[in-house]
């Protein structure tokens, strides 16, 4: 029935095309173009928000001066404004082929694979007022036991300055460039409703117009059913704003609440959110909200950017505040004379719980959704989940001719208490009752192939497990390729 209902909107769209409408978190070597563009002050628009809209993107592009731009800038311009092009054919199809000798363990912005072996066939159209995509694949011994999926396919409406989308989309929210805390790519996409404003240029009126450009966006979405709470619902919401060129605020804040058995009207999700809620053993919902902001500008010539992000894990009703908050943080600058962008990412997801300060397995963990913020066994935030500090130095290099190149180095503590919660369906997915140390060489190389683009990589990686003893080294090499018509 999904698929009918989705092919019938894409055939009911088929006439006067016109442009896809975002830029999904899928490509981090663009998404390092657009941070360039941002830092040197030719794009304007609030960026750490992804699906990120090409409204405002493109409308700050029209109006740069590319006579002044350093050779940097051109080169990043020309590649965002291709990827503009790309996205406005109008109707396109793409066929996608990925293989690897093991399934992807740490998931980041723009990962190139998840399962040991994927194929996918999407087609995609867009007009003045709707935009669609049907995109199937088909997975070999997945994680998740899902052979076949519609991830990534939506159907898109536009009212006004904003669009409602209703599908599995991918998002990424925060300005980490490796991971996030509260909505990332880690796991697999929640099918839902979303409601984004379109071109987030300023408020005209004096009292709201120092804000500066603004985004905001909501979605429901439908968790799975073979939870502990089987059909748990989400909602999320993110709003960021940038009141001088050189910052940019961001504030999200999300909960699972009703599933089967359980309130799940709109007045559900009100009482959850704002009443403390009926389902939950303690009178709440699983709520997660904090924020997040990223400084950029460009000294000695090197355009850098300084970021941080504070989620928390719960709400203090007493002390009227949020508590149990991870961390993270860091620094990335452009070394133009390599085409390169470096960043050092630290995170802390190591929350205690209520007062005792020793006493973790608290985030992305709750006592009544047993399963916790994760959907099928995968955090919905960090990729390294609850209990972990974390540190990666990573490079995304332009090489020329479509070609580009990402390394990462991580440095990990994963589980470090070395114990899980109680709660059977519970626990920490990436190192179940291990206190683990993780040393990882991870690269990644495009280039264009055959009128497609050809993605080869692999990981190096040692581990030392502190709790059980021992040591252990993993390889992994995998390789893709897509091709758009």
């Amino acid at each position: 029935m999904k698929l009918k209902l989705l092919s019938g909107l894409l055939l009911l769209a088929s006439q006067s095309v016109h442009a896809a409408w975002w830029v999904e978190p899928t490509d981090l070597a663009l998404r390092a173009d657009i941070q360039l563009l941002s830092d040197t002050g030719v794009i304007v628009q609030p960026i750490t928000t992804y699906p990120l809209m090409w409204d405002g993107l493109k409308q700050d592009m029209d109006k740069a001066d590319q006579s002044t731009l350093s050779n940097a800038q051109r080169d990043a311009f020309d590649r965002v404004n291709q990827a503009y092009l790309q996205d406005h054919r109008g109707m396109s199809a793409k066929v996608k082929l990925a293989g690897g000798s093991d399934t992807t363990r740490f998931i980041g912005f723009g990962q190139d694979y998840r399962d040991k072996a994927e194929a996918e066939v999407s087609a995609e159209i867009t007009k003045d007022w709707f935009s669609g995509r049907l995109s199937t694949s088909y997975h070999y011994d997945p994680i998740d036991g899902n052979s076949t999926r519609l991830d990534d396919s939506f159907a898109a409406v536009m009212l006004g300055n904003w669009i409602v989308s209703a599908g599995a989309q991918q998002k990424f929210w925060g300005p980490g460039w490796d991971s996030g805390l509260i909505q990332t790519t880690n796991a697999r996409p929640m099918p839902g409703v979303t409601f984004s404003r379109n071109n987030s240029q300023a408020f005209e009126t004096p009292w709201l117009n120092w804000i500066g450009p603004w985004t905001f966006t909501t979605a429901f979405s439908q968790m799975e059913s073979g939870r502990h709470v089987p059909d748990a619902k989400h909602w999320g919401a993110r709003g960021t704003l940038r009141p001088i060129s050189q910052l940019e605020v961001g504030f999200s804040w999300t909960m699972q609440w009703g599933g089967e058995g359980y309130g799940n009207s709109l007045g559900d999700w009100w009482d959850g959110l704002f009443n403390g809620g009926v389902t939950g053993i303690d009178g709440k919902e699983n709520l997660l909200a904090g924020y997040d902001f990223r400084w950029s500008d460009t000294a000695f010539g090197i355009p850098y950017g300084i970021y941080y992000e504070r989620i928390h894990e719960d709400y203090h009703n007493g002390k009227n505040k949020l508590i149990n908050s991870a961390n993270m943080g860091g620094v990335d600058f452009v070394l133009a004379n390599i085409n390169t962008r470096v960043f050092v990412e630290y995170s802390d997801t190591q929350v205690a719980c209520g007062v005792d300060s020793s006493y973790y397995n608290c985030l992305y963990e709750h006592g009544f959704y047993q399963d916790g913020y994760r959907y099928y066994g995968k955090s919905l935030g960090s990729t390294y989940d609850n209990d972990a500090t974390t540190l990666v130095v990573g490079g995304i290099t332009q090489l020329g001719g479509g070609q580009n190149i990402t390394n990462k180095f991580r440095w990990l503590r994963l589980n470090t208490d070395g114990t899980d919660t109680g709660n059977p369906s519970g626990g920490n997915p990436v190192s179940p009752g291990e206190y683990e140390r993780v040393y990882q060489f991870d690269t990644s190389y495009h280039r264009p192939l055959y009128q497609g683009t050809l993605k080869v990589g692999g990981t190096v990686g040692y581990s030392k497990y502190v709790t059980s003893g021992g040591n252990d080294w993993d390889t992994t090499i995998y390789a893709g390729w897509e091709r758009s018509f």
